[in-house]
């Protein structure tokens, strides 16, 4: 037995369906074969209702790169706060300090500095990479959407 409104499988003497809560007591609420699914094709806008839309083979690779890239930005963005939180602390703590301590303290924030350089070298490389392929697909995506005369 199966749901009229939604099409789950429901059991014999099940008064409401427990995917929907529609009620199976009403008369119509019960199929006895699962109901056909409902296929409708996508249309472009301002088209004829006959004609059905081709799948843009670029939108969810587009997609993942725009997120991958959101993320390594997010990364960058990280290591570019602690970068200026460490310069910072140097900067509130120097002045107060003799000259030979300063110069110790210096070579702490340059050592701190120079673990994390590479880390964002790395990072905006990556993203570099990553925007010139989503430039390249989105030059693909454009030239598609000419060819299937969607633009």
């Amino acid at each position: 037995m199966f749901c009229s409104a939604c099409g789950s499988h429901v059991e014999d003497g099940e008064h409401f369906c427990s995917n929907c809560g529609a009620s199976l007591q009403a008369v119509g609420g019960v199929l006895r074969q699962a109901p056909a699914p409902v296929v409708t094709p996508e249309r472009p806008r301002g088209k004829s209702k006959g004609s059905v839309r081709p799948k843009n083979p670029y939108r969810e690779q587009i997609q993942q790169l725009r997120l991958q890239i959101r993320q390594l930005k997010l990364n960058l963005k990280q290591i570019n706060t602690s970068m200026s939180q460490t310069r910072a602390h140097y900067n509130e703590t120097a002045a107060f300090l003799p000259w030979p301590i300063r110069e110790g303290a210096k070579m702490f924030e340059d050592i701190n500095l120079l673990n994390t350089q590479p880390q964002k070298e790395q990072l905006q490389q990556q993203i570099l990479v990553l925007e010139q392929q989503l430039l390249s697909l989105q030059q693909a995506e454009m030239e598609w959407k000419r060819q299937q005369g969607l633009t």
